[in-house]
């Protein structure tokens, strides 16, 4: 059949192809493509399943896409999202490297996310752009990167940016050297500015006189960011406790005291910080610490930051008091999140917070889930408003007469509708921090909402299935189910464990996600970690042996892949164009390093491997030096590392190699003993037990079972499976549990647990 090609020039040449696609796609403008890559291209695009819509305004009369690149044969949806952008875009590989320098051109690099606003502006303004596409087509070579598929790139190129400019952001645009060295880099861009940095970058590299320049800029940025990028393990002494206090007064003193959070302008969730400074409080009883955090918490659960309707909550505001979000829902916050709401739950009892994590799991479970348990990455900002335009919001958003037609008016001031709106497509929901709000009669107006809501046409989903994400979402549903008593989370939790173990591992190796129907990509040392630590709570949640099992996997392919010999860890198993990248600080989730840090001392606790606490203690000691000099850069990493020196500090704690579970709350403490596992009950009967016991509550402890265990002959008391005593406070803040565990052969060591009394 024949198949039509345009030349640069618009020349249409007809060309008998046997098998070729019926309708062809056009060569991007100033691009000579050779006929077998526009048919592998045309015939990709041709195999997209039912549905595919093009993301182009360049369609043809029959509402076939004008153009295809490369990222047509990706898996990732931010790269799908270019797949038929007039620019020539290559994902990132050696190949592409080597072509721009088989070619003598620079490289021009993007590097976003699916459900990136200013990603999205970028797109339309500029790489949807026939003029535009021109200028970088015939003087660069376009490279597109997922920052979602590749963080460790991210990581090495924000990291370029922030040194250069100041600042850093998403969309990330850099020229580079073909060897993959940064000359000159930028956030978003205008339309306009682009094409004019396009042009003034083109005539430079086309002047002999003026390479060199380029050339020592580029050496000297890659030189900044290999100081940032590849600080290599330099063993220190250990930390004390002034670090730790300094880490929290630090925190205190960014502290925003009329709104909370830790900004006086646009405002994140900050989980790190918030876990960490009650994390601090546990330890310490630092009453500022926990007031700091629990404030925050209040201004995150009834600003606009919380989908009161849907449940679940957005990336930021972008105003100090909460109320204005940027709309997108990632994972990652939904995950860490739900965690900081429950310790706030576990440390008041304030119902607001527990309310706040169930309403997030039911979210994620309803709308964030594939068909067989595993999550979704994230969903976009933006969406159709009524007008059928893309708007950031608009599907979030009400005017008053959306809130009448859903029957909530008499709950517009309540909920903040009545007030001026902050954007042009409407108001947010919002409480007021302060004043009271009762749930039980506003829950079934929230749920007319959403379904009323429903009836909108939803933003982007981001369906890639990440390792690491889902893992932050696992672990923070295993802890709720024991934290709430909630089965169902349990089972929701192992659901998702299991499938992304069936999906991602195999033979000892991790792939980093999940897209339409493959794994694609090497996990990086984050998803092994935040995957090892969802393990472990799964172990702690239900005794099954495959959970530990599977957690020992990872820390072996770890100290395989990522262990460097200093003690650190890189971010990922293969080197960037720099050498090896290793991530310098926590920022919006704990680096994996630090994650890396608390699953080690976890895993450690439960197992007493020997192996995995030299491996902690070494990686601790590696980063003991850049932790003293910026304590505030490495949060996650202090929650580590005083698990690691003094056992865990949360009311739900896990003793005896992971034979026993211990949670407090309400004044009543369970035990959960694993089976074929006892612990010596409080009156052992004999001498040489040490029986269980509560220093600092009164405790009416029952006599136990009686029996005669094969190391002994004489009777013994113990108690099995599980137990729950009411527990009565003395004047002391701390308690202090002790159990012995024994099987049928053996006694463990004595182990003691420490809590702070709520």
């Amino acid at each position: 059949m024949p198949l039509f090609s345009v030349t640069r020039k618009g020349l249409v040449t007809a060309i008998l192809v046997i098998g070729a696609p019926a309708l062809a796609t056009e060569s991007p403008p100033a691009v000579f493509r050779n006929l077998a890559l526009q048919n592998q291209l045309d015939a990709a695009y041709d195999a997209m399943p039912d549905g595919y819509t093009p993301r182009t305004h360049l369609l043809d009369n029959a509402g076939r896409a004008k153009y295809v690149n490369r990222l047509i044969n990706e898996a990732s949806p931010y790269l799908l999202q270019h797949a038929h952008n007039p620019v020539d875009w290559r994902p990132w590989s050696e190949e592409t490297l080597s072509e721009a320098k088989a070619r003598g051109v620079p490289i021009f690099l993007s590097v976003g996310y699916a459900t990136c606003h200013w990603c999205h502006v970028m797109e339309e303004e500029s790489f949807d752009n026939e003029e535009v596409a021109e200028l970088l087509n015939t003087s660069f070579i376009a490279i597109k990167i997922d920052r979602e598929q590749h963080p460790d790139l991210d990581h090495l190129y924000i990291t370029a940016t922030q040194l250069q400019q100041g600042h850093a952001g998403w969309p990330n645009s850099l020229w580079l050297m073909s060897n993959g060295l940064p000359f000159h880099t930028g956030t978003y861009i205008p339309r306009e500015q682009f094409m004019q940095i396009l042009a003034a970058i083109a005539q430079s590299w086309s002047e002999p006189a003026k390479r060199p320049e380029i050339e020592s800029i580029a050496n000297q940025l890659g030189e900044a960011i290999k100081r940032f990028t590849q600080l290599g393990g330099q063993q220190s002494a250990p930390l004390d406790e002034t670090v730790y206090v300094r880490a929290a007064e630090q925190l205190l003193s960014m502290h925003n005291a009329l709104e909370g959070g830790f900004s006086q302008s646009q405002q994140f969730p900050q989980e790190g910080f918030l876990l960490y400074l009650m994390e601090h409080w546990r330890r310490t009883g630092d009453q500022h610490a926990l007031q700091v955090a629990i404030e925050t918490l209040d201004a995150i659960a009834a600003g606009g930051i919380h989908d009161h309707i849907g449940g679940g909550f957005h990336r930021y505001t972008i105003d100090p008091n909460w109320r204005t979000p940027h709309f997108e829902k990632m994972l990652y916050n939904q995950g860490l999140l739900s965690r900081a709401f429950i310790e706030a739950w576990e440390i008041t009892g304030e119902n607001a917070y527990r309310r706040a994590a169930e309403r997030t799991f039911t979210y994620v479970l309803r709308d964030m889930t594939d068909g067989e348990g595993a999550f979704y990455a994230a969903e976009d900002a933006d969406s159709l408003d009524q007008t059928g335009d893309l708007a950031e919001g608009a599907f979030y958003a009400w005017t008053p007469e959306q809130f009448d037609k859903a029957g909530a008016t008499k709950f517009a001031t309540v909920l903040g509708i009545s007030e001026a709106p902050t954007l042009d497509v409407g108001a947010v929901a919002h409480f007021t921090p302060s004043e009271p709000v009762d749930f039980e009669t506003l829950d079934p107006v929230l749920d007319a909402l959403r379904l009323a809501r429903d009836a909108r046409i939803r933003p982007l989903r981001d369906e890639k299935v990440i390792a690491g994400w889902n893992g932050l979402m696992i672990r923070a549903m295993a802890e709720g189910a024991v934290a709430f008593e909630k089965p169902a989370l349990a089972e929701a939790a192992a659901r998702a464990g299991n499938v992304v173990w069936t999906r991602l591992w195999d033979k000892g190796h991790l792939s980093r996600f999940w897209a339409v129907g493959q794994s694609r990509e090497d996990a990086v040392l984050e998803d092994y970690a935040w995957l090892g630590l969802a393990f472990l709570a799964l172990s702690d949640q239900s005794f099954e042996h495959k959970w530990l099992d599977r957690a020992k996997n990872l820390f072996g392919a770890i100290q395989t892949q990522f262990a460097d010999g200093s003690g650190r860890l890189k971010m990922a198993a293969r080197d960037g164009p720099l050498g090896p990248i290793y991530d310098n600080s926590d920022g919006a989730t704990p680096s994996g390093e630090s994650a890396a840090l608390e699953f080690f001392a976890r895993l450690y606790a439960r197992t007493g491997d020997p192996e995995v606490d030299l491996a902690a203690r070494n990686l601790f000691a590696a980063l003991a030096g850049p932790i003293s000099g910026q304590p505030l850069l490495r949060t996650d990493a202090l929650i580590g590392g005083r698990m690691l020196d003094s056992g865990a500090s949360g009311y739900r704690q896990t003793l005896s190699k992971g034979k026993v579970s211990a949670h407090l709350q309400d004044a009543m403490l369970h035990l959960r003993i694993a089976e074929g596992w006892h612990i010596n009950a409080h009156d052992p009967g004999q001498d040489w037990l040490i029986g269980v016991d509560l220093a600092g509550a009164e405790v009416d402890w029952p006599a136990g079972t009686s029996m005669t265990l094969g190391f002994s002959k004489d009777q013994l008391n113990v108690y099995e499976g599980d137990l729950t005593v009411p527990l009565q406070r003395g004047e002391s803040e701390m308690l202090s549990l002790t159990v012995q565990a024994c099987s049928h052969e053996v006694c463990l060591e004595p182990e003691t647990a420490t809590f702070r009394l709520p």
